[in-house]
């Protein structure tokens, strides 16, 4: 593959026809222009689908495989027609792969693929997600990619998914922050578990004065105070199922009655609903309805817990300790202590971090750390056991034995070890094939042939 160094694209040179030399020239001369864009979309025009290898050689090509701000597109002059080249350059890293259209309809793709990512990434570096959405894994990038494209570009339903504590209230007032609707009104949080079955649903839709005992006057619910605004019901795998269908009306229908009321009103606004529950077992079960679940899931993000994001620790540790001690000097963590919370189980996930800070703030004295001693006495014992958890509960050789009386011969347990550690190298270098294969001391082609067998196993599955 020939090719250069221009930060916007790579070019291929399939033939020497008058055409593709002016096409070539075109557009060499258009991503000059765009040189002060660093966000442009990498563009790698191609003949045909490149192998990895051809890939890896290109000069200034992204090696990050998480979502970022600029795309990377593989325009190919011969029609895609193979689903297995497809997916194996989806695995590379390729954001999306088009056939060549002629000039003008690529131009127009690239800056609106441009204006996309670029909106997008506008969001990213507010003051408001940087301050609040605290990190800057891989993961949680990612996870805030897709968030901020759902809310630009949808205003279906979002379903978020994730363990309680990571935060999926404050990704809910990011939805409502960020949302473009015009002369938008307030953001409406109802607790599911707090709803009553007995009183039909008083909190979400409103009754009337003297519909119930104790109703003394006339209240407005949760629907009507989200109308042109957005409602978040939070734990919504706890919505009692007879109060579903009512829901359900009125995400379908835009209408609704208060409790003791026979007049239907109007309300429509965006909704967004977090559970941490598997709700499509809940339906197996008979405990929600699958048309509400099919209707609340429009767009389905699942939130990563603390433990998938622990190189974020830190920074969150940051922002906690600066937000108790703003008006004071903020100390450091000491070294041990900042080991500790890096390896320390979070069944709470950020909640139970911030109240772990919060403890250790309440213990700290004037000084310029935080030290091992102002843990708390039930983290002292958790410590403990956390380090001794921590110890390789088998040796290699312990291993192997219990794999050779299982059955497992030599060469069976050649590939289980090679395979895992290819998964290991590929999971710590974020699937740079070029990275794994220089940490395992291997060529890079060994790695390929794992991939595509990957790949082409799950495609047989299919």
């Amino acid at each position: 593959m020939e090719s250069n160094t221009h930060p916007c694209h790579c070019w291929n040179i399939v033939s020497q026809s008058k055409r593709d030399v002016e096409d070539e020239q075109f557009f060499r001369n258009y991503f000059d222009a765009k040189r002060n864009s660093p966000d442009f979309p990498f563009v790698i025009f191609a003949n045909g689908v490149p192998n990895p290898f051809e890939l890896a050689q290109i000069q200034g090509l992204p090696t990050t495989f998480q979502k970022t701000a600029r795309p990377i597109i593989l325009v190919l002059k011969q029609p895609l027609s193979d689903v297995y080249d497809c997916l194996q350059m989806l695995i590379t890293g390729i954001d999306d792969m088009v056939e060549w259209s002629g000039r003008n309809e690529l131009v127009v793709y690239f800056e609106s693929k441009y204006a996309h990512s670029n909106s997008i990434k506008k969001v990213l570096d507010s003051a408001f997600v940087k301050e609040t959405l605290i990190g800057s894994s891989i993961i949680w990038n990612t996870f805030l990619f897709e968030l901020i494209e759902t809310i630009l570009f949808s205003q279906a339903p979002v379903l978020l998914i994730g363990e309680s504590g990571t935060g999926k209230e404050l990704i809910s007032n990011l939805i409502h922050t960020v949302d473009l609707r015009k002369n938008k009104k307030n953001l409406i949080v109802v607790d599911c578990t707090t709803i009553v079955a007995e009183l039909s649903g008083s909190e979400l839709f409103g009754h009337e004065r003297g519909s119930y005992t104790n109703a003394v006057q006339s209240r407005e619910g949760a629907v009507a105070l989200a109308n042109g605004g957005t409602l978040f019901l939070d734990e919504i795998g706890e919505l009692p199922l007879n109060l579903q269908p009512e829901l359900l009306r009125v995400l379908q229908e835009g209408t609704y009655k208060k409790i003791g009321s026979n007049t239907w009103q109007k309300s429509y606004f965006r909704l967004v609903c977090a559970t941490n529950r598997n709700l499509l077992s809940e339906v197996e079960q008979g405990r929600f309805r699958q048309d509400l679940y099919f209707r609340i899931s429009d767009c389905q993000l699942r939130v990563p817990s603390l433990d998938e994001r622990r190189e974020d620790i830190p920074a969150l540790v940051d922002y906690f300790l600066t937000q108790l001690f703003e008006d004071k000097e903020r100390p450091e963590l000491d070294k041990p202590v900042l080991q500790y919370l890096l390896n320390r189980p979070y069944v709470g996930n950020i909640r139970e971090l911030r109240q772990l800070v919060q403890r250790m703030a309440l213990k700290h004295v004037r000084h310029n750390k935080i030290t091992i001693g102002e843990l708390p006495a039930a983290d002292r014992q958790l410590a403990s056991a956390t380090q001794r958890s921590n110890r390789p509960p088998e040796s290699m050789e312990a291993l192997i034995r219990k794999a050779l009386l299982t059955g497992e011969d030599w060469w069976k347990l050649k590939d289980r070890i090679s395979e895992t550690a290819i998964e290991v190298a590929l999971d710590l270098e974020n699937n740079n094939k070029q990275k794994a294969a220089k940490r395992l001391g291997v060529d890079v082609r060994t790695v390929q042939q794992y991939v595509k067998k990957k790949v082409t196993a799950a495609l047989s599955n299919l």
